[in-house]
């Protein structure tokens, strides 16, 4: 039987080892961004604690959020990290404390220009590697509970945590490549739908101003159900699909409209209806499937649901076939993972001070951060990454035990020896140092 060290002593000098050693790869990107020089220029110069810069202090934490802290108050373990400061040219890595009265010295004219010089990127980005003719926008809102006496964050509407305080920010995600596209942070008390033709006027506003209206197709749930939202986008000529909030007539619409079989187990159908206080009757799109047999997954349906069969209705404008129309709306589902990973692989819902607009700017630089490893993992890493969860990539790229060593006047990052991703790691280091983009000037 193989036997362990019998003998084993220790030394605390080494500062050039680093549990982070694929970090490389996100700082090498972020260089060719030129990201930066493009926060120096976007983010006015403060007074910083500790003399540190802006830009620093945006990219030290944007560091730390995508090498899977949770917490400010975990960056102790990067103030030792030889190879972290190296990478940020820091002397030393900023404490919590620093951190904390950055965020709570951003003026909100710096934190708008940090939002700005997200969506220049995105769209200096947008056409990579190729370019795009249709948008699709995914709406959902996120309760955040908050354990604490935050500004802002008010008693909200969650059922399982009554009389949590919670913000409740609203999101916008493009289907296609899955980027974030929007997003306001919110009080709690805020309804699902306040504001919500405000915030897609600003989601259409970043669209490329080439694309016309009737290339973008809105997704939302029922929350987002309302004929303000749906005559708003009528008006642009946006196409839509949107889960109606059955009241009883609608229900009884739904239940007694004309149904084609689709597969064994679903059909669909459609009708017109004008609901009460709108103007113009609309295009309404049913589904309906037979109840499941086991009786636990019946209880979980929130659907619409009768003795039979369980309903979800649509309310369109969209042409095709009602069964498009739905399947269409099916792929909605992915903003779901994309909130789960928000909140579990990203720290959104740690949110770090007491003062709102502190945490409106930490909301901002998480999404920021968000969009790029998505960047990161769309150009630069093999296909079959562009929908892996921010944990896979840690776990295959990002969080490796390495030494940084000086070789024959060279730096040299040393590895583990046989790591299973070695090939496609060298392979995404050679992508980003051919990595090129033109702006417009």
């Amino acid at each position: 039987m193989p036997k362990g060290l019998r003998h084993l002593h220790f030394s605390f000098t080494e500062d050039r080892l680093t549990h982070y050693g694929g970090m490389a790869l996100i700082q090498r990107f972020c260089r060719q961004l030129r990201l930066r020089r493009r926060l120096q220029r976007s983010v006015p110069l403060l007074k910083s604690p500790r003399g540190y810069s802006p830009a620093d202090l945006i990219l030290a934490l944007m560091y730390a959020i995508i090498a899977g802290l949770r917490r400010i108050n975990k960056v102790e373990i990067l103030q030792y990290n030889g190879v972290f400061l190296d990478l940020l040219g820091l002397d030393q890595f900023p404490d919590q404390s620093t951190l904390r009265r950055f965020l709570k010295r951003l003026p909100p004219a710096s934190i708008r220009q940090l939002a700005r010089l997200h969506d220049q990127l995105r769209h200096l980005l947008f056409a990579l590697p190729k370019t795009r003719t249709s948008l699709t926008f995914d709406l959902d809102t996120v309760i955040l509970t908050i354990y604490g006496h935050q500004a802002g964050a008010r008693l909200g509407y969650n059922p399982k945590k009554r009389g949590r305080r919670s913000y409740h920010p609203i999101l916008c995600f493009e289907a296609h490549l899955q980027e974030f596209w929007h997003g306001s942070l919110r009080p709690g008390n805020a309804g699902v739908s306040t504001g919500v033709v405000f915030f897609v006027r600003r989601c259409l506003a970043k669209a490329p101003p080439k694309m016309g209206r009737g290339r973008i197709r809105f997704r939302a749930d029922a929350g987002f159900y309302g004929y303000r939202l749906i005559a708003y986008l009528e008006q642009v000529g946006c196409g839509y699909a949107i889960v109606a909030r059955l009241h009883p007539n609608l229900k009884e619409r739904a239940q007694h409209c004309r149904f084609q079989r689709m597969t064994p187990d679903w059909a669909v159908g459609e009708f017109c209806y004008q609901p009460r206080s709108w103007k113009t009757p609309h295009r309404f799109v049913v589904v309906r499937r037979p109840l499941p047999r086991d009786p636990t997954e019946a209880r979980q349906l929130t659907l619409f649901k009768d003795q039979k069969y369980t309903y979800h209705v649509l309310v369109t404008n969209l042409k095709t076939h009602p069964w498009r129309v739905w399947l269409f709306y099916d792929q909605r589902a992915n903003i779901e993972k994309h909130i789960r990973e928000l909140l579990y692989d990203y720290p959104l819902a740690k949110v770090p001070t007491d003062d709102w607009t502190a945490n409106v700017a930490f909301f901002q630089i998480v999404l920021f951060a968000f969009n790029l490893v998505l960047w990161f993992k769309r150009l630069c890493l093999p296909r079959e990454y562009l929908h892996a969860t921010l944990d896979t990539v840690r776990t295959d790229f990002l969080v490796l035990p390495a030494q940084l060593s000086h070789r024959h006047n060279r730096n040299v990052l040393l590895l583990p020896r046989g790591h299973h991703q070695q090939q496609q790691f060298l392979t995404a280091y050679k992508k980003i140092l051919r990595f090129q983009f033109k702006e417009k000037r």
